[in-house]
């Protein structure tokens, strides 16, 4: 099954240094937090990002990229990239 992420919701960090993801939106407007997007990940689901024309799909990873940040699971998808297809550039829901 393809879930289709369109928006995203973000958080304050614990430590108030930065927001990070909380969970995602889908085209239909269905919330998702980003346990439920890596557990459907790992049972055999593909995830990905659609905007601005782009589209990535979506990995989990550990813990939030930022310095000594423990939220997790986390997720990301192009974590460099400037382009609509990185989640974190993603309009909010």
């Amino acid at each position: 099954m393809d879930r289709i992420v369109t928006h995203v919701r973000k958080e304050l960090a614990a430590d108030g240094t930065h927001e990070h993801i909380e969970g995602v939106c889908t085209e239909d407007g269905t919330f998702f937090t980003r346990r439920e997007v890596v557990e459907g990940i790992r049972a055999g689901e593909t995830w990905k990002t659609s905007a601005a024309g782009y589209e990535i799909e979506i990995e989990p990873i550990v813990y939030c990229p930022q310095p000594n940040c423990l939220a997790s699971p986390y997720i990301r998808t192009r974590p460099y990239s400037a382009r609509k297809d990185n989640i974190e550039n993603l309009d909010s829901c």
